[in-house]
């Protein structure tokens, strides 16, 4: 990973937690996700505009990855809100963002996609999971499988899912798209992103208009808090990061295991901000994580 690639995830981490934390802050829903990726999408349309985009010269394949994308996000944000409303964000954001870590690495292993990551970073990976895996716990006593089934790991394992398909899908379809649209890779980025929010508005306006307790809570935030717009704007200069930092490396497992850097911050706000219960054993998952993610970035 180089040390560009590095610091775009690094500010990117800071605007991940700061959203998940203004989702979860409130009332979980996805009333609130559908106005996130409505000012989202406003904030990239200009980019899509100007691009210069020849979607003639895009081929079947980018379709494809496309619009699998914006179905992952859709169930990635889906299982999200089901998750916050349910639990503590210090035990869905840690389950929701480890597990991908070996997920995302899987997929691009078994599907040749990228370079293979070598051992110390695969170990590095493995390390960020079990940190992030004990950091819900309360003692080394609870871990079992039973701590894990509750009402919420459904929608916990519908994140994850999501995150790693989005991930991958769009780390083949993002070099297809910025080669037809000729321009910087800041505009080819932008002009991407605003497709993947228009999609998951769409996905999102489809879910809440057939849900009334969704459609009351879409009129009590639409244009009457600011919450759900400030996390719009955090969760896209977060992933526009992510899209740039997608040329600068050879594997894109390597940025989702750097992306975990957040979990720390999330978890912390749920601690001390939230009031949420906290344990010696979330302090020891901590350190895995940074152990973890300092084993990826030395391989």
């Amino acid at each position: 990973m180089s040390w560009t690639a590095f610091f775009l995830v690094l500010v990117s981490v800071f605007l991940h937690a700061g959203w998940n934390f203004l989702s979860k802050s409130g009332r979980p829903s996805a009333a609130f996700y559908l106005v996130m990726s409505m000012t989202s999408a406003t904030i990239w349309l200009p980019f899509f505009l100007f691009s210069g985009l020849d979607a003639g010269k895009l081929p079947f394949s980018f379709w494809l990855y496309w619009i699998g994308s914006g179905v992952c996000e859709v169930l990635y944000v889906l299982g999200l809100f089901k998750a916050y409303s349910k639990c503590d964000i210090s035990m869905a954001y840690p389950l929701a963002r480890a597990l991908p870590v070996l997920m995302v690495a899987a997929v691009t292993i078994v599907f040749g996609i990228g370079r293979i990551p070598g051992a110390a970073a695969l170990a590095g990976m493995v390390v960020v999971s079990a940190g992030c895996l004990l950091m819900p716990l309360r003692s080394l006593q609870e871990f079992s499988l039973k701590s894990y089934l509750n009402p919420a790991i459904g929608a916990i394992l519908l994140a994850a899912a999501g995150t790693t398909g989005y991930t991958v899908l769009d780390s083949m379809a993002l070099p297809l798209f910025r080669e037809a649209a000729r321009d910087s890779a800041l505009v080819g980025c932008g002009a991407y992103l605003f497709g993947i929010e228009a999609m998951l508005a769409i996905g999102l306006g489809w879910y809440v208009a057939r849900r009334r307790r969704e459609r009351a809570e879409f009129r009590r935030l639409f244009l009457k808090s600011a919450y759900p717009s400030l996390a719009g704007i955090f969760a896209s200069g977060c992933y526009i990061l992510i899209l740039l930092a997608m040329g600068h490396v050879t594997n894109v497992s390597f940025i989702q295991a750097f992306r975990q850097m957040s979990l720390p911050l999330g978890v912390l706000a749920g601690i001390f901000i939230l009031k949420e219960n906290h344990a010696p054993v979330k302090l020891i998952g901590i350190g895995l994580v940074i152990a973890g993610l300092v084993m990826v970035s030395l391989n």
